[in-house]
């Protein structure tokens, strides 16, 4: 045991470091392409993915998609993939990551974008760094711009994560796992995926979530025999931390867990407690690991200070809200993160969803199943299922500043409802009806 676990650890430190100084070496790499096709393939669509509704008159659904879609993040990123500031080089732009706002105080994302297209000058507007993310979404972000329009690459968005999602249902149907299918699907419907489909920003986590449930529908008997699950939540971890715009990330975490508890049966409370704790914190390390490793080299180099000002967004971000004692102001997050909802179809689904678990379960004990073999295989949902409540209460101040991406944590609660759903129907067909 002790063996396997140095060698866990010499791995994700290997693979830790490894993917630092790589996300470094490919983002100063990036920054030395040319900026001037890729301003001009934004501006040929700023109007029209700005415009949102306005630009399909004629299409109800289009409209609703563009109208509510998120672009003021979008606008930072494909400014980002543009920027070139005068003097500064191609390392300290992958370190800093400068743009140019209209404001000083506050971002004015798309009026910014707007201006510096129209040609707007550097000296009448204001230089900002946000050196505490990696923005690695910029290592392809950058090279498609130079070839396709800004609206042309939210359209390639789409077809990849409508063909992810296909690769997934087909490979999960194939490896006669169609619960996977059943679950998924539960928890992306509470994570507006019409929106989240066509964003730049949205499509980030969605995309390494996909991946990752593809890679253990095609390789789990791999990963497990080799033991590299540790490793496996580590490196998606680290690839959340370093594309994505800090959105939905534990998403990339819960539905992974949920596809391999989904694959893989267990006989104690105590072993399945200890691979979603140990799953989780590699996931954490990778996560947290990767993303403060970028401060560490940006102040090391180009003396930033970014470190100081991590630590501070950190604390900031995490504080309970408005004074609140800590679980009051989460319990009131939560509520605000359900509001992002709006509609009343999603309460109706949300108690469709809840009324259809507890229906399983009480089924499930009127056909006297043997309940504590049964608990086993639905323990490991309903502790996956808490823990978009649990990130929400501890990093509360940013899930109320950007409720309009984290809501989307609670798909995976959906998804672990839809598992046990799955679970009950399979122990069903597979256990027969105790008698006694």
């Amino acid at each position: 045991m002790k063996e396997h676990l140095t060698r866990h650890l010499k791995y994700m430190v290997v693979l830790l470091a490894g993917s630092a100084l790589a996300g470094t070496l490919l983002l100063t790499l990036v920054f030395c392409l040319p900026t001037g096709m890729i301003k001009e393939h934004v501006a040929e669509s700023v109007d029209r993915v700005l415009r949102r509704e306005e630009s399909y008159p004629q299409n109800a659904f289009l409209r609703h998609i563009w109208r509510d879609k998120e672009s003021y993040t979008d606008a930072i990123m494909v400014q980002y993939a543009f920027e070139k500031v005068e003097g500064k080089n191609a390392f300290e732009h992958a370190m800093w990551a400068y743009h140019y706002d209209l404001e000083e105080e506050i971002w004015a994302a798309e009026d910014s974008l707007r201006a510096v297209l129209a040609g707007k000058e550097p000296s009448q507007m204001h230089l900002r760094e946000y050196s505490r993310y990696w923005h690695g979404y910029l290592l392809y972000l950058k090279p498609l711009l130079l070839i396709f329009s800004w609206e042309q690459l939210v359209w390639l968005g789409v077809g990849l994560q409508l063909a992810l999602m296909a690769a997934v249902a087909v490979v999960s149907v194939r490896r006669k796992c169609p619960g996977v299918i059943v679950a998924m699907a539960a928890g992306l419907l509470f994570m507006k995926p019409e929106l989240m489909v066509v964003s730049l920003t949205m499509s980030v986590c969605s995309v390494i979530t996909l991946v990752a449930v593809l890679i253990l529908l095609l390789k789990g008997d791999w990963l497990r025999e080799r033991q590299y699950y540790p490793e496996f939540f580590l490196c998606i971890g680290i690839l959340t931390a370093y594309f994505d715009f800090l959105t939905y990330p534990i998403v990339t975490l819960g539905f992974p867990l949920c596809v391999y508890f989904l694959m893989t049966e267990s006989e104690k409370i105590s072993e399945i407690t200890q691979r979603i704790v140990g799953y989780s914190f590699c996931w954490g390390v990778g996560y947290a690991g990767m993303w403060a490793s970028k401060w560490v080299i940006a102040d090391i180099t180009l003396h930033t200070g970014t470190i100081r000002d991590a630590v501070w967004n950190v604390i900031g971000r995490t504080e309970a809200i408005g004074g609140r004692p800590r679980m009051n102001g989460g319990l009131y997050v939560i509520s605000l993160n359900f509001q992002e909802y709006g509609s009343t179809v999603y309460a109706v689904l949300a108690a469709v969803l809840g009324i259809v678990t507890v229906g399983m379960l009480l089924w499930a004990l009127c056909r006297k199943l043997p309940i504590k073999t049964l608990a086993v295989r639905i323990v490991p949902f309903l502790v996956i299922g808490v823990i978009p409540f649990a990130w929400i209460v501890v990093v509360q101040h940013h899930s109320a500043l950007h409720a309009r991406f984290t809501f989307r944590i609670l798909g995976v609660t959906a998804m672990a409802l839809g598992c046990v759903c799955v679970q009950v129907i399979r122990f069903f067909l597979t256990v027969q009806p105790s008698h006694s």
